[in-house]
């Protein structure tokens, strides 16, 4: 992992279609995987989460390289995206991304932070477990966060989705 060509910076409203196609882009992964190729067509993630969130975007060598969207939920602060070009995978921009946000989350003041992610493919829940993520206890899930999986139901198999969070603690200097 090399992140150190990476700088960390908040979005500018003018580049919101350029981040909804890194996420089209970044979603070609899941062409490889049976039973999953449907997400590649999905479509991007509406416009206006870019606003309602804190949305901070990557750039790496110089080029745009992924993006995450988190928002205070449940006294968590939950992440809802975190996407990396599928061409910059394995240059740790996704692990800067997440380590700014548990930053952030620190800075809050909130007990830590969650997400909702598949159980499967080696990019989403086993990448958050390396990196200190658990699964949450249903006595955890607050009821915001509940809502957002009551959501997911209705356009997804609950099986294949699980809901993680990792507590908060200081800032690694």
């Amino acid at each position: 992992m090399n992140n150190t060509r990476t700088l960390l910076r908040s979005y500018d409203e003018a580049e919101i279609d350029d981040l909804c196609q890194l996420e089209r882009a970044a979603h070609r992964r899941y062409l490889s995987l049976k039973g999953y190729e449907k997400f590649a067509a999905a479509p991007a993630i509406n416009p206006e989460r870019f606003r309602t969130g804190t949305t901070m975007v990557a750039e790496h060598a110089g080029r745009r390289a992924g993006y995450i969207i988190v928002q205070p939920l449940d006294d968590m602060l939950y992440i809802a995206s975190l996407m990396v070009d599928d061409g910059m995978s394995g240059k740790g921009i996704g692990q800067r991304l997440l380590g700014w946000a548990e930053d952030y989350a620190y800075a809050a003041g909130v007990s830590g932070t969650c997400l909702a992610t598949f159980r499967i493919p080696r990019w989403n829940a086993p990448w958050y477990r390396k990196l200190g993520y658990a699964e949450m206890h249903e006595s955890r899930i607050g009821p915001s966060l509940q809502a957002i999986l009551d959501r997911h139901a209705t356009f997804l198999d609950m099986t294949t989705r699980i809901a993680m969070w990792k507590p908060t603690h200081a800032p690694l200097e």
